[in-house]
């Protein structure tokens, strides 16, 4: 976090929120300091709630009141928004997104790509894991692609074939 760095984790709902508590409480965990009022850490509720509400309105995040509404009330695409915005509150440069569609609907998912895009056109590094090929090839610019630990290829536009890309990913050469 320190080297402007986020990390939205594939599994949201055990490893990305705490179900229980508000959106916006959510959206504020990894910034918390910068609500701190007070050396031993008072938090100016009124600043995070604005802060977290602009946010989740610039993702659209659909919700009633983000200071009482809990996680758990929202749907996977929306829980899904709710933690890349905690991420962009810290005002990162780069982000790890660990299959960030999976679980969430099909209209959800066009919303995390147009949030992803924007992130990329607005000059953030995206390192962009997913284990879905179709999804890689409309989102990348270059797939790395990892078979048993290591690096076995490297794609770039506009040479994203996807029979190319599986042959690798198995370690197996194009027929003759």
């Amino acid at each position: 976090m320190r080297d402007g760095v986020a990390f939205v984790t594939e599994d949201r709902r055990d490893e990305g929120m705490l179900m229980s508590v508000s959106i916006a409480d959510n959206m504020a965990l990894a910034s918390l300091r910068r609500y701190a009022m007070t050396p031993i850490g008072f938090i100016d509720e009124t600043k995070l709630l604005e802060t977290a509400s602009e946010t989740a309105g610039r993702l659209g995040v659909r919700a009633g009141a983000i200071g009482q509404q809990p996680a758990a009330s929202l749907s996977g695409g929306n829980q899904q928004k709710v933690v890349i915005g905690r991420w962009l509150m810290t005002q990162p440069t780069t982000f790890i997104l660990d299959e960030p569609t999976r679980g969430i609907d099909v209209a959800a998912k066009y919303d995390i790509y147009a949030i992803v895009d924007q992130l990329a056109s607005d000059g953030a590094g995206i390192l962009f894991i997913s284990s879905e090929l179709e999804e890689l090839t409309a989102m990348c610019d270059r797939i790395l692609v990892m078979s048993r630990g290591e690096i076995v290829a490297e794609f770039a536009r506009p040479l994203l074939d996807p029979e190319v890309i599986l042959r690798a990913a198995f370690r197996e050469t194009a027929p003759a």
